[in-house]
């Protein structure tokens, strides 16, 4: 399947990010490592299951831009007058977060990610469910939200955000183009 060649290969890139960032002790001016569980409530009341991955590097004015991928999947989806069946996302993207200055143990951010995603999924017309089409297409994907960062250690961190994400934003009210509201928990790895 396309959505694990993409996966492997993004895998096998951030392996030296992963490996460097266990490496170095003061948290400015290094990688982070942010793996994640992430859930989406689209606005047609469906839930998107995604693990994440993201790979930022710290500044000391509490900028971290940085890349990510995610897979997300869903069994069926109703969009636009269809039913959608095996759902697939595979969005790569760049990422961008500001850190709050506040004490130690508990940060706040701000983040937001733009990139594109490989979506895939079988269509079907609410009359004929028995009759599918297989559709693979590209699509501008978008993140915004907030989230806070609860220190565990000197190198893990834990942390929870809200936001808005879609897979294919569109200005075309008739492209199949699943968002809502999104819900992140995971670790960040220095």
């Amino acid at each position: 399947m396309i959505f694990k060649k993409y996966f492997l290969q993004f895998l096998l890139i951030a392996m030296p990010f992963l490996v460097s960032a266990q490496q170095q002790n003061d948290d400015v001016g290094k990688f982070s490592v942010s793996p994640a569980f992430e859930l989406m409530r689209s606005t047609h009341s469906n839930l998107f299951y995604a693990p994440s991955l993201k790979v930022n590097h710290l500044f000391s004015n509490g900028l971290e831009p940085g890349i990510g991928i995610e897979y997300s999947s869903t069994p069926i989806h109703h969009d636009n007058g269809y039913v959608l069946y095996q759902v697939r996302f595979l969005p790569v993207y760049g990422n961008l977060k500001y850190n709050f200055k506040t004490s130690k143990k508990i940060r706040p951010y701000a983040e937001t990610s733009l990139g594109i995603s490989f979506n895939q999924y079988n269509r079907a017309e609410d009359p004929i469910p028995d009759v599918k089409t297989k559709i693979s297409e590209q699509g501008f994907y978008v993140y915004t939200g907030f989230g806070v960062k609860y220190r565990i250690s000197q190198g893990i961190n834990t942390f929870f955000a809200v936001g808005f994400k879609g897979y294919k934003m569109s200005t075309n009210d008739l492209d199949i183009n699943p968002h809502g509201l999104s819900f992140t928990l995971g670790f960040t790895f220095l």
